[in-house]
């Protein structure tokens, strides 16, 4: 799904941590930054919100001011359509920056510019090359026609395959094409300057063509963010259900009520949600972001976190190991939540999909890993669940 699809704001408690990068303009932009407690029990500085707009967080990732974006004091059920828009949001301007730094090196570390800058010694094009401020945006709309001719031959064959994939509904192509727009929108500005000068040149097409294959394989790897999602979801109903069935032992006694049917039971689960909030025993959903182009091993590497403020270590660590040795490759997507809505009974039918989403993520040459821990803090027991994905 595109990020444009998205509803105009996003309504949960959400707590953001910047980088230094970001907390210096916003310093300067007199926006006061404060300490925030954080689902690890430590404490970093940034702001609380309550709402946000979809194109403010993008627009805060790409600049790379976010480090961090957590979301606390909410139950999964209650917030899933909000969660999942917030996941996906993440993920898509984590692939947009990502790929615009990528596609930025393969230009600037391609023939046609090697040659330029052997022949122009004093006219150098590479990632130090100082530019006066505004002096790309300005050169970039003075060729307008140049840019649209450009972005044009870059993304039809792409969309020309995109259309002739059958296997694709109409609002898949669609969607694939606003996909495609958002990833250039995110491009640097030095980027259409290299393309912008090279512009029918005898070296041009070498440059288009690196431009289209880096699309091509970063519109294969935007699976991730609805897959990510969804991973999140399942895992996060899976320990919450948990939470539930101990706090309902404690409310309603084992000998009165099936603790499972607190669960599936609304007038059950919501007294159940409701002492659990009122203990800070709901979950905390975490977005770490990983670095940039000058942290090694870190860009495009990002971590979704969830902190249990309860202990069920030993369950939800054999649950994720079992799961990631399960056969579930006989299910496709839709199948997979057919399924899991059809069961009704089966509670952990969700962590099955770690074993499909491992698969997936190495068809997208997407680096996946799981790990559940256990820690005390402040003499409180904790579960961390971690899934980190390195694009």
């Amino acid at each position: 799904m595109a990020v444009t699809e998205r509803k105009q704001f996003i309504s949960l408690p959400l707590k953001f941590v910047f980088t230094e990068e970001g907390a210096s303009a916003l310093i300067r932009q007199n926006v006061k930054i404060n300490r925030l407690k954080m689902g690890d029990q430590t404490e970093n500085y940034g702001v609380f919100l309550e709402k946000i707009t979809p194109d403010f967080l993008q627009r805060m990732v790409l600049m790379n001011y976010i480090s961090k974006i957590e979301v606390s004091g909410v139950e999964p059920v209650e917030s899933r359509s909000d969660i999942i828009e917030l996941s996906k949001l993440i993920v898509f301007s984590i692939l947009y920056r990502t790929y615009a730094e990528v596609s930025r090196e393969q230009l600037l570390a391609s023939e046609p510019v090697k040659q330029w800058n052997h022949s122009n010694p004093s006219l150098v094009i590479d990632g130090k090359t100082q530019f006066k401020e505004g002096q790309l945006q300005s050169f970039i709309e003075q060729h307008p026609e140049e840019l649209t001719e450009i972005q044009q031959d870059i993304l039809n064959p792409i969309y020309k395959n995109i259309e002739n994939d059958s296997s694709l509904q109409p609002d898949e192509k669609e969607s694939r094409r606003e996909i495609l727009q958002g990833f250039l929108t995110a491009s640097f500005p030095l980027s259409w300057f290299v393309l912008l000068k090279f512009y029918k040149s005898f070296e041009f097409q070498k440059l288009a063509n690196s431009s289209r294959s880096c699309l091509v394989e970063y519109l294969k790897k935007s699976n991730i963010a609805e897959y990510s999602s969804l991973m999140l979801m399942e895992l996060a109903t899976n320990i919450e259900n948990l939470n539930i069935q101990k706090e309902a032992k404690l409310l309603y006694g084992t000998s009165h009520v099936d603790t499972k049917r607190v669960v599936l039971d609304p007038n059950l689960r919501l007294p159940v949600i409701d002492s659990l909030r009122k203990k800070n025993s709901l979950l905390t959903f975490s977005w770490k972001l990983g670095g940039t182009s000058v942290a090694i091993g870190t860009r495009g590497r990002f971590q979704v976190v969830l902190y249990d403020q309860d202990i069920h270590y030993a369950v939800t660590s054999e649950n994720v190991a079992q799961s990631k040795t399960a056969d579930v490759r006989r299910f496709n997507l839709s199948e997979f939540y057919n399924k899991l809505n059809k069961s009704g009974n089966d509670l952990d039918l969700g962590m099955f999909y770690l074993s499909f989403l491992d698969e997936a993520c190495k068809n997208m040459g997407i680096k996946f890993e799981s790990m559940v821990n256990q820690s005390q803090l402040s003499g409180m027991g904790q579960t961390i669940t971690t899934l980190t994905y390195s694009l």
